[in-house]
């Protein structure tokens, strides 16, 4: 049962990934901890190796719907290995052993995305029957790598792949559309997760069995979501996990200073 369950987790991780091109970690990485029981450390390194899964997978079904501006997606994803590699390295040095910061810095991640994600669904509700033209590019693109910097940083940090950043910065800063963001996203932060997820196994941080069958679970999550982003409405999937979000900040807050 538990191996199934493992395997669900993963599924339900790619298809939101597929949807909203997120790595599916915000998925995965409370899952490991609440219904898994790994140590936060654990849950982290486990999780980022499994949404390596989700990127190559997304990226894939993405580039066979033309959603992939492959230029874009290396021009992040070199800035994010470089980013991923610094943060792996404060991961291991300073905050593998610090369970109490660790689960703090989650709560404020999530606590963050609950804010991002519920004034992303408000915008679309009130927008939902207008035309949302898309917008010309307002920043240069030398500046793509700065954000796979940051983002990579992340990424070696608390695991995640970054998605949630990226896509609002494609839309927001460089005029892409939303399925051309999530498609993008996905391929550029498969490198940063894929060096990530190798750091984390060598340091000793990846429950394997557990990764890998999470991993597969996002593969056939992934197939599922890809064709449906088309007509499925993203703004259903961010109002409950909006909810979601509340629930785990409070949760990891209250962990964090019991």
């Amino acid at each position: 049962m538990s191996y199934l369950l493992i395997v669900v987790v993963g599924m339900a991780a790619g298809l939101m990934g597929a949807i909203l091109g997120i790595g599916g970690a915000i998925v995965m990485l409370p899952a490991t901890e609440l219904l898994l029981h790994l140590p936060t450390a654990n849950a982290i390194g486990t999780t980022l190796f499994a949404v390596m899964f989700t990127a190559v997978s997304g990226a894939w079904g993405h580039y066979r719907q033309g959603n992939v501006n492959l230029a874009w997606s290396w021009r992040v994803g070199l800035g994010g290995v470089a980013g991923v590699l610094l943060g792996s390295y404060i991961f291991k040095e300073y905050l593998s052993s610090r369970e109490q910061l660790l689960t703090l810095l989650l709560a404020v991640l999530f606590a963050f995305m609950a804010i991002r994600m519920a004034r992303d669904t408000i915008r679309e509700i009130k927008n939902s029957h207008q035309e949302q033209a898309q917008s010309e590019p307002q920043t240069p693109l030398w500046t793509m790598p700065l954000i796979g910097l940051v983002v990579g940083c992340l990424t070696g940090v608390l695991g995640l792949g970054g998605g949630f950043l990226i896509v609002p910065a494609m839309i927001w800063l460089y005029g892409a559309s939303p399925y051309l963001a999530v498609g993008t996203t996905l391929l550029s932060i498969f490198p940063v997760t894929a060096v990530g997820a190798i750091a984390k196994l060598t340091q000793g941080f990846v429950v394997l069995p557990i990764a890998l069958l999470m991993g597969v679970g996002t593969l056939i999550g992934v197939q599922l979501g890809v064709p449906v982003t088309r007509w499925i409405k993203p703004v259903v999937f961010k109002a409950v996990f909006t909810l979601l979000f509340i629930f785990l900040a409070v949760n990891y807050l209250s962990s964090s200073i019991s």
